[in-house]
Order: structure tokens, then sequence, then C-alpha cells
């Protein structure tokens, strides 16, 4: 097997525990990865206002793609290295195609500096996160403050049923997902995680066969096919488990460290 250099790892329900902290082992797997000279780069679904708090928290060093891999950070140089936000015109389409062929369903925005929800969108989801209020979405979205994902919940449908609506439609240029069973994530095409661990392997000189990648949920697939090494924590979804190549434990007993330290032995 190709010696892994690169490891791309989501973070909630992969990287962290249920109750969502580093566990002592996992801490210590990233010490020891930083030691060794393994790249560790988390690809996350959460905006870079949140993800970036928490990395550099966590002492994160290297790469952090936030937004499902809309943006690429550089906790070292504390930069944005690559960024991939909506155009105007796809942020119109996008909001057409869910007030078109989602009757009753409401609708978000996560910007790169704001989450905004329609009014009824936070009773949707449980533990909602801080954030704005506005039927007005689009408005929100300007030029120093652009759009990275819709978000679109449903008071009777779940996340992978409209999944299932917008493939159907085929919408030209966007790329829907899910990372919970409570909302559609809506994203320019070419904003996924496995664009932001192939460009983050171009960006390192890492050839993607030297790429291990593991995730738990269907926003980690694009990922897991561009690895070369594609691995799945043992509560992921059914889709990501048939997608990996290799089977980890847990988040709560700590399958990225497992995955560190057998690339490191």
């Amino acid at each position: 097997m190709t010696r892994i250099q690169l490891v791309c790892t989501d973070l909630d329900g992969v990287l962290l525990t249920s109750a969502g902290g580093l566990s002592h082992e996992t801490s210590k797997a990233l010490a020891d990865a930083r030691a060794a000279g393994l790249q560790v780069m988390v690809a996350t679904g959460r905006p870079t206002r949140d993800a970036l708090d928490w990395a550099l928290e966590a002492g994160l060093q290297g790469l952090l793609a936030c937004s499902n891999g809309a943006v690429i950070w550089d906790t070292c140089a504390e930069r944005v290295l690559f960024d991939h936000c909506f155009t105007a015109d796809q942020l119109k389409q996008g909001f057409a195609w869910a007030e078109r062929s989602v009757p009753g369903g409401v609708l978000g925005l996560d910007t790169e500096h704001e989450l905004v929800l329609q009014p009824g969108f936070a009773d949707l989801v449980p533990d909602c996160w801080p954030h704005a209020v506005s039927a007005d979405l689009i408005g929100r979205a300007t030029g120093d403050n652009r759009a990275v994902k819709i978000l679109l919940a449903h008071p009777e449908l779940s996340a992978r049923h409209l999944a299932g609506a917008f493939v159907g439609e085929a919408v030209t240029g966007l790329r829907a997902t899910y990372s919970t069973a409570h909302f559609l994530e809506i994203s320019p095409e070419h904003a996924n995680k496995g664009e932001a661990l192939r460009w983050a392997a171009a960006y390192r000189r890492i050839p993607l066969t030297a790429t291990a990648a593991v995730g738990d949920m269907p926003n980690d697939l694009p990922m897991l096919r561009k690895a070369g090494l594609p691995a799945a924590v043992a509560n992921a979804h059914p889709e990501v488990k048939a997608a990996a190549r290799l089977l980890l434990p847990s988040n709560d007993d700590d399958g990225v460290a497992s995955l560190i330290h057998t690339i490191l032995c």
C-alpha cells in the first residue's frame, strides 16, 4: 500500500466524540501525527467562523476545509487559501428550485460571516445554532459577505427525501448533500469535500493515492471517493460504510486515532 501522507477527516461524528470534544487518545494521536510529519486536514460542514474557532482552540496546525469544502483555511498562516462561494445566479437558482419543488420548505443561508434562517427553521432543527432571522435571505449575501451554503428543512420530509427530490431534477451547477437528517445542504457544484481534498493534495504536492479520508455522513462521500484510502467510522451512515475500504472503530472509540496509529506503525 502507498504510504499515507495526508489524512482528511470529518469533524462531528468522526474526529469528535458524541459529547462534542476531542478525547485524550485522539489528541495524543494528532500530536503524534504532527511529530511524525503526517498531515491531518479537517473537512467539515461547519462554517468558517465556527470551525476556525474550534481549530484554534484545539491547536490544529494545517489545512481546514469549511462549509463542505467551500472555504479552505491555513491555520498556520491564518489566511484563506481557496474559496468557492455562490455566484448571484447560482444563489437565485438554488432558492428558486427550493421554493418551486418543496412546498412548505423553510430556508436558511450560511454566509462567510453569519447564519440567517427564515422564521420557523430553528423549530425544525434540534439544538439549532446561533443565527439571525430574516425572510429576505438573498439580500443578506453581499460582496463582502458571500453565500457558501443554502439550507432547506421541511416539517415532514427528511434530508434524505429532500436530496432525492434535488437529484431527480438535476439542478445545473449545484450540488446537494446532508450531514444530518434534519435539513438539506445545497452548495455550488465544485464546493464539496472531494474537491477540497483534491485541491489540498495538489497544494501540498501529495498524490491522491497517498491520502486517506474518514467520514460518517453522505456529505463525506466525495472525499472518500477521491482518497487513496477511504475509511468510515463504525457509527457511519450505510452509504458511507459501503464506500469505505476500511472500517474503523466509532468516534467514541477513537476511530481516527486508530487510523493514525496504524499509518504511523
